[in-house]
């Protein structure tokens, strides 16, 4: 990465953590973080395109097809150590009881992939980031509901990266949220995320979800998207327990 790149992501990595302080939420690009050209796109075409996702039984929406990976991290005086997780599984999802393990990715065997990750662990403020901890990545296709309805994901932050789109439709929603609180309160975001473009929010203080997808004339919508999870400490312990 050259010197000027470095530093328009530097700022640029200062500005996101900014708004989370300020809002709780940011929105970025891949090329405003540095991220290499076609970042999105060659992710699409690698994991999306080429044979890597599945639907799983009981799975919702009914068409969304799924793979998914889970990295431990570990910071050490600002740098990163990252290697697989022992576990994908997932529990009381969605509506779904239970344990659930969905087509797994090994992500880091991936440069590109592994780059990424750490880029969007680096989202996360300093003051507000895990010693050591675990990040989902979760691989999604959709072609009509994206989600079924407004929703936590019971997790530290999420970040959303939308690596294509075909259609209308799927715009990203936050509704603030207050603990004990069962309604949804006042809309802050309403974003229609293109390829290339991210969002990060902090979990515990919105509701979140996106429309559904418009299918192009004569076509069938689809989108492509990356949800990642910056995970509880009480979800990392949760999964080492189990496991």
């Amino acid at each position: 990465m050259a010197d000027e790149t470095r530093r328009a992501a530097a700022a640029e990595l200062r500005r996101v953590h900014q708004g989370l302080a300020d809002d709780g939420f940011a929105l970025t690009t891949e090329w405003d973080l540095g991220l290499p050209p076609k970042c999105a796109k060659n992710l699409q075409g690698t994991y999306f395109d080429g044979g890597r996702l599945r639907h799983d039984d009981g799975d919702m929406p009914a068409d969304r097809e799924r793979a998914r990976d889970v990295v431990l991290y570990e910071w050490h005086d600002g740098k990163l150590a990252l290697e697989e997780y022992e576990t994908i599984a997932i529990w009381d999802r969605s509506d779904i009881k239970g344990e659930r393990i969905h087509q797994r990715v090994a992500l880091l065997q991936d440069p590109q992939a592994a780059d990424l990750i750490e880029t969007f662990l680096s989202l996360v403020p300093e003051q507000r980031r895990q010693a050591r901890g675990t990040f989902g990545i979760n691989l999604f296709r959709t072609h009509s509901n994206v989600v079924t309805k407004p929703h936590h994901d019971e997790e530290d932050f999420i970040i959303l990266y939308v690596l294509d789109r075909e259609g209308d439709g799927a715009e990203s929603y936050l509704y603030k949220h207050e603990e004990g609180d069962a309604e949804t309160g006042e809309q802050v975001l309403r974003h229609q995320l293109n390829p290339g473009e991210l969002m990060i929010f902090e979990d515990s203080r919105f509701k979140h979800g996106a429309t559904p997808l418009t299918p192009p004339a004569g076509g069938q919508a689809k989108r492509d998207v990356l949800v990642c999870t910056v995970d509880l400490p009480t979800t990392y312990l949760q999964r080492a327990t189990v496991s």
